[in-house]
């Protein structure tokens, strides 16, 4: 898997991190924190607030919180689910999130 706990198990993502071709970060959001890489940190406010336990409503600015540059990115080990695409990381993440978020 490639750092992103988004798409780090998408075989392209695979990819162009062995060809360094993406930055990746750490962030704080809700007390928790989330490895992105340059597009999906880009694209996080696509979610819709009722899959992180918020509120139904209009997307709002969600408050990532840089932490710090991932400065030796490399290709790790994860599982991931096939039906949703998500690798196990991103999935704990969410499930902590939504799961305070809906107290």
């Amino acid at each position: 898997m490639a750092p992103c706990f988004d798409c780090g198990h998408v075989p392209g993502e695979l990819d162009e991190c062995i060809r360094g071709e993406h930055e990746y970060h750490a962030f704080e959001i809700w007390g928790q924190e989330i490895v992105l890489c340059d597009f999906c940190d880009a694209d996080f406010g696509s979610y819709f607030p009722d899959y992180w336990g918020l509120p139904d409503g209009p997307l709002p600015d969600y408050p990532l919180h840089l932490v710090r540059k991932v400065e030796r990115p490399g290709i790790g080990r994860d599982l991931y689910c096939a039906n949703c695409n998500h690798r196990l990381e991103f999935l704990l993440f969410r499930s902590r999130v939504a799961a305070q978020n809906a107290a």
